[in-house]
C-alpha cells in the first residue's frame, strides 16, 4: 500500500492539489484531488484496495484502525522523492465498517517565497510589519481552504528566521513542525485542554502566542485577555468578511471596549487561481477602522471586491476571472 499511496500523493503534488478525497462509490473506491478549488477525479481503485488503503492511512497517521464509528484525525510525514510531505488524515464513517478519508497536503505553497504568495510584494510587507508589534491580537479569517493557517505559519516562520523572540503555539493538532518555536498540542485525554495550556504558556515568557483557531466564545475571551497582557497573539477564525468577524465576536458576548483595545488587525483572505498562478488576496481592518466601525462611525473599508477590481483594472486578472471570483466571494 505504501507504493500505491506514494503514487497518489505524487500525482496530486504534480497537479498542485491541496486535498485528496478517497470515497466509496458503489463497489469501487474513487480518488479525487482538489485543484484550484475544484474537485477532479484522479483514479478508481478496486474495493479491496480501497479498504486496504483506508487501513494503511489510519495506521501511518496513528489512528485507531479498529474504530469505524467516530471521525478521527491525525498527521504524518510521507517521503516523496527527495521531499518530506506533511499531511493531515481525517476519517468520516459513512456506514458500518465503511469510511471515507480526506488527506490535506500541509503547506502546499512551501516552495514559494513569502512575497510571491501575493500579487504585490507590498501586501506581504504590510503584514510583516505587524509581526514586529509587541502586543495585540491579529486575526487571520476566511472560509475553509482560504489559506489562513498557511499565511499565519509563513509569517511566524519569517519571524523565527529574522528575530530573536520567544514564540509558543497551541494547536489541535500541530500541522507544521517549525524549528525555533515551542509547539504544544492539545490533548484533552491528558487534561491538556486549551484553558490549562494557555495559562501555562502565559507563565513561560512568550513574546508571540500562536493559537490554532478560535472555536468558541471562551477561547475568544481568553485570547483577548492574553493580547491585553503584553503579548502579540495570532489566531485563525472562520468568517466571511472582516466586518462579519467583528459581528460574530460581538455575538460571542465580547465587549466592544475590549475588542477596540486588543484587536490590532483583521485579515480576511482568499486564494485565487489564475492563468498566471495562485495568489492570496485579502481585505483588512486595522485598529483605527475597527474602532470606527464598532463605534458606528464612517469607516473606510478595503474590501475583497475592491482588491479584485484593482487587479482587473491593472490587467493582472482577466475579465472572466474577475467575474468568476466576484461571484464566488459573495
Amino acid at each position: 500500500m505504501k507504493a500505491v499511496l506514494d503514487d497518489i500523493i505524487k500525482d496530486a503534488m504534480h497537479q498542485n492539489a491541496t486535498d485528496i478525497h478517497i470515497t466509496l462509490e458503489s463497489n469501487t473506491g474513487l480518488i479525487r484531488v482538489r485543484k484550484q478549488g475544484e474537485l477532479e477525479p484522479l483514479q478508481e481503485v478496486p474495493l479491496d484496495a480501497y479498504k486496504k488503503l483506508i487501513n494503511y492511512l489510519k495506521f501511518i497517521a496513528e489512528l485507531d484502525i479498529n474504530e469505524h464509528r467516530i471521525p478521527q484525525s491525525g498527521r504524518t510525514m510521507i517521503q516523496i522523492e527527495n521531499d518530506r510531505i506533511g499531511v493531515r488524515v481525517s476519517t468520516l464513517p459513512i456506514s458500518l465498517l465503511n469510511e471515507i478519508i480526506v488527506i490535506r497536503i500541509l503547506n502546499p505553497m512551501a516552495d514559494k517565497k513569502s512575497g510571491d504568495l501575493f500579487y504585490e510584494q507590498s501586501h506581504y510587507l504590510f503584514l510583516k510589519e505587524y509581526m514586529t508589534r509587541m502586543q495585540g491580537l491579529i486575526l487571520f479569517t476566511g472560509p475553509t481552504g482560504s489559506g489562513k493557517s498557511t499565511l499565519m505559519y509563513r509569517l511566524i516562520s519569517d519571524v523565527i528566521n529574522e528575530q530573536g523572540r520567544q514564540i509558543i503555539s497551541i494547536e489541535d493538532p500541530v500541522e507544521h513542525d517549525l524549528n525555533g518555536m515551542v509547539q504544544v498540542e492539545i490533548n484533552e485525554k491528558a487534561n491538556m485542554d486549551y484553558v490549562s495550556l494557555l495559562k501555562g504558556v502565559m507563565r513561560c515568557d512568550p513574546d508571540i502566542i500562536m493559537f490554532g483557531e478560535i472555536r468558541d466564545s471562551h477561547i475568544a475571551s481568553e485570547l483577548l485577555k492574553a493580547s491585553l497582557s503584553g503579548h502579540l497573539v495570532l489566531t485563525t477564525f472562520h468568517s466571511k468578511s472582516a466586518v462579519s468577524t467583528l459581528s460574530r465576536l460581538k455575538d460571542y458576548g465580547l465587549y466592544i471596549e475590549e475588542m477596540i483595545e486588543s484587536i490590532t488587525l483583521i485579515i480576511n483572505q482568499r486564494i485565487i487561481h489564475t492563468n498566471k498562478g495562485s495568489y492570496i488576496i485579502y481585505e483588512f481592518m486595522d485598529n483605527t477602522r475597527i474602532k470606527d466601525y464598532l463605534l458606528n462611525k464612517k469607516t473606510d473599508l478595503i474590501t475583497l471586491e475592491m482588491q479584485l477590481e484593482a487587479l482587473n483594472e491593472r490587467k493582472r486578472i482577466t475579465d472572466d476571472e474577475f467575474k468568476n471570483f466576484k461571484e464566488k466571494f459573495k
